[in-house]
């Protein structure tokens, strides 16, 4: 079967990696000149292999099996970051509070938030019960804020129960030499396959095959598998269009809105992980591959409304400036601080992907079935997995198997 996989990033490549393993001619186009998509490593210092940094995606968690289970297979390192995704001390509410207490303040609200329905919103959660301590809460609806990048009123109280939103510690790692290693390792098997430069414009359902557009030419192709991210799928021309409820489930999705930005430190730091609950941004300082903590700085801001407080779109001073304030422990060599932003980013436009408090249970299914000749992959489809490389990866092989079984 002659089959085109849309996009070179860790669901379009998973998946085209299958195709390949079950006999398949397949053909990888991407609109950028590297492969990987959003997850994106580069040295901060050039030169300098103990200063890459993760411009895009940047944790290896627990119950991530795929992305380990490729690692082994290249013989990829995956490094512990030294410290705790999860643990992050507490700063900027409007009391003094621990990571402890908010902890423990959300381990009370766990049976609580299971018994809600899921269109009851974090803060409507928060806000109507008694006795809770308002520092916590103040806490814990920035941390999912910043986790799910969105503004907290988006966000179901069933934040609550995920892991990413729990405060409890957790394994925390990232690849060694950094997580494009894995797009890379993967593209490297099938270099002759992938077209980089190469924008799709629209992708044709013809009945006895399909077409994918370019601005280069067409290519026909018994099957076409899109994984590109939800805004630009949405913006795709498709014929026929996909289904409604199909896009409604897309709709239902929430859009993360994120930044990042890297400082190097003059003075090699202990591992760190604090949290400005009021600017609704985060910073670590973690190990890499060998061993010793990065002389980086790390920090991750989530939501429109942290990225507009920030004022991102005039350049990084704002949040440099926040950020002095926020680790006068570091000495922060500021003048090689780079900054990331996805919104800006034409073949992304956002962030990730996450279920929300309109979410439905049925919207995972709906939003992977295929469509005629057209399948659909990406981090967007892969439910509780999210926003996450492991569920972009996990849907890239779960749409290559269905496409191999309809043969």
């Amino acid at each position: 079967m002659r089959v085109v996989v849309v996009g070179a990033g860790f669901a379009g490549l998973a998946c085209a990696d299958e195709l390949i393993r079950l006999g398949h001619d397949v053909t990888v186009v991407e609109a950028r000149d590297r492969v990987g998509g959003r997850v994106w490593s580069q040295e901060l210092v050039s030169g300098d292999a103990t200063t890459v940094i993760e411009r895009g995606a940047e944790f290896i968690l627990e119950g991530y099996d795929t992305l380990r289970g490729y690692a082994g297979r290249f013989g990829l390192e995956v490094a512990d970051s030294g410290m705790s995704y999860y643990v992050r001390e507490p700063r900027g509410t409007s009391q003094p509070v621990t990571a402890a207490e908010v902890a423990n303040t959300a381990q009370q609200l766990r049976a609580a938030a299971e018994s809600v329905p899921s269109s009851i919103t974090l803060p409507d959660f928060l806000d109507g019960r008694a006795g809770i301590p308002l520092a916590s809460a103040e806490v814990l609806k920035a941390r999912a804020a910043i986790s799910w990048a969105v503004d907290d009123h988006e966000l179901s109280a069933h934040v609550l129960l995920d892991s990413v939103a729990s405060t409890q510690p957790g394994p925390t790692a990232r690849m060694a030499g950094g997580n494009q290693s894995i797009a890379l390792a993967l593209a490297a098997e099938m270099i002759d396959r992938i077209r980089l430069n190469t924008p799709v414009i629209g992708v044709r359902d013809l009945g006895g095959d399909a077409e994918v557009l370019t601005a280069s030419g067409t290519i026909s192709a018994d099957a076409v598998v899109i994984t590109i991210p939800l805004p630009l799928l949405e913006s795709l021309p498709l014929e026929p269009a996909l289904p409604i409820a199909q896009r409604e489930a897309m709709a239902r999705m929430v859009r993360g809105h994120a930044a990042k930005l890297h400082v190097p430190l003059g003075r090699r730091p202990a591992t760190s992980a604090v949290l400005n609950a009021s600017r609704r941004y985060w910073c670590w300082t973690a190990t890499d591959g060998s061993g010793e903590v990065q002389r980086v700085l790390h920090c991750f801001a989530g939501s429109p409304g942290a990225l507009a407080g920030l004022d991102l779109t005039s350049g990084p001073n704002t949040w440099i400036d926040s950020v002095r304030l926020l680790r006068r422990d570091l000495d922060l060599l500021t003048d090689q601080a780079v900054m990331t932003t996805w919104d800006d980013d034409p073949w992304s436009t956002f962030a990730y992907s996450g279920l929300g408090a309109q979410s439905r249970e049925d919207d995972e299914q709906l939003m992977s079935c295929p469509h005629g000749r057209i399948y659909i992959a990406g981090e967007h489809t892969a439910g509780e997995w999210s926003g996450l490389m492991e569920g972009a990866l996990r849907s890239g092989i779960r749409v290559a198997t269905r496409l191999h079984m309809s043969q």
